[in-house]
């Protein structure tokens, strides 16, 4: 078929009509761009007239302001801690390790513990009996079970809450603790736990890259939403543990570094040396406290083995050389220091302790065995206790030693 000028012409033309139809699409999709973006700013406009213009302006902070002399005359609680002498009972801290260190078995150690009351923890004294919430944010359910179970020695204390991730995640719904909706929802949780009667003392996030989502954890300004969160936490009395990664070189934390800047202390696991680790079956590391806003412990860096007992428990070994004294044998030993007929009331005065401390841990030692029920004599597992803290000073008593065969 052929075809004339007539058709030519018509080509033309349609030609140009769809290049002015792009043109005008081009036109009113840039103008409808530009409406769009107009709305949006009228309707944020608005959002914020209706919020408020006043919350937008200055704000006073003169009545936050103390003078030196109000601020020492105020009546302020003395600081009170919960772990040695490095972890308050409202603190911060963190402990951060390379994968497959023990960071994990570290922190669940704590947990039990702090749950359980135990006297020290690595030979850090543990000053008070506390409810513990263990957050996890990433270990099968069966994992965190069977953890717990070879560490507790009571499968019956009500002291350890634990919120594992697994059915979290199943629900689509895993614990997002840069997400203000989420902090909130733990700030409920807490609140249910405390009219529960199980308020917890210590809250362990383990870890804290599985429990963030959607952010990048290298950049500062996205960390500060986090970082709040915790900080409120310990204003409010909580002992916060986060549980981290190291970064590649394995000497520092991961991500941002605005991320350590509040902290009270921070731990650090790392692979011990090779003849520390030769003969260890589990868990073994070398721990270092490498920051701390209060007194350094005695012990602040040691090895720290993972061991099972007779009964097929797991515990910590470390240097019985670096422990620190717990309550109790300080008073077991002033007990037997005084040499004579002595009363709780003359105690206290020379422990300088309340009259109220002095009862509570009489009463313990009692518990213990170490006592007699109805006065201060000790009796011979109380001398056994104190020849194991003092075995240059104190004699293993007669039922306790062991026939030395010749």
């Amino acid at each position: 078929m052929e075809y004339g000028p007539t058709h030519q012409f018509h080509k033309m033309q349609t030609s140009s009509s769809l290049q002015r139809t792009r043109t005008n699409i081009s036109l009113d999709f840039k103008e409808g761009v530009k409406i769009m973006n107009n709305n949006m700013e009228q309707q944020i406009q608005k959002l914020a007239e209706k919020v408020g213009v006043d919350k937008l302006e200055p704000r006073d902070l003169s009545p936050y302001v103390m003078s030196i002399g109000d601020l020492i005359a105020a009546d302020i609680p003395p600081k009170k801690f919960l772990l040695s002498t490095f972890v308050p009972q409202a603190s911060f801290g963190m402990v951060y390790a390379n994968r497959g260190i023990g960071k994990s078995w570290f922190a669940m150690g704590l947990a039990v513990a702090v749950a359980e009351g135990h006297d020290t923890f690595l030979g850090w004294q543990i000053h008070k009996q506390e409810n513990v919430l263990y957050v996890d944010g990433e270990m099968s359910l069966t994992d965190v079970r069977d953890r717990f179970k070879d560490l507790i020695t009571n499968d019956r204390s009500q002291h350890l809450q634990i919120l594992p991730s697994e059915q979290l995640y199943r629900d689509g719904k895993p614990v997002c603790l840069d997400e203000s909706s989420e902090q909130e929802s733990i700030l409920n949780l807490l609140q249910l736990l405390e009219d529960k009667n199980n308020k917890p003392g210590l809250i362990i996030l383990d870890n804290l890259s599985t429990l963030r989502r959607g952010i990048n954890e290298n950049d500062n300004s996205e960390t500060q939403a986090l970082l709040d969160f915790i900080i409120n936490l310990r204003h409010r009395g909580y002992a916060v543990l986060v549980v981290h990664h190291t970064n590649k070189n394995g000497d520092k934390q991961r991500g941002a570094s605005i991320l350590e800047v509040p902290m009270d202390y921070t731990i650090l696991l790392s692979e011990p040396s090779d003849g520390n680790r030769a003969f260890a079956d589990g868990a073994c590391f070398q721990l270092e406290i490498k920051k701390n806003r209060s007194l350094y412990p005695k012990n602040k860096i040691f090895v720290v083995e993972l061991k099972k007992d007779d009964k097929e428990k797991l515990f910590f070994e470390t240097d019985t050389s670096s422990l620190e004294l717990p309550v109790k044998i300080s008073l077991l030993r002033a007990i037997e220091d005084c040499k004579g007929p002595i009363s709780q009331r003359i105690l206290a005065v020379a422990m300088d302790w309340s009259n109220g401390k002095v009862n509570k841990t009489v009463k313990a030692l009692r518990e213990k065995g170490f006592l007699i029920q109805s006065g201060l004599e000790i009796l011979p597992k109380g001398y056994q206790e104190l020849n194991f803290w003092f075995p240059e000073i104190y004699e293993i008593p007669e039922e306790y030693q062991e026939e030395i065969p010749f």
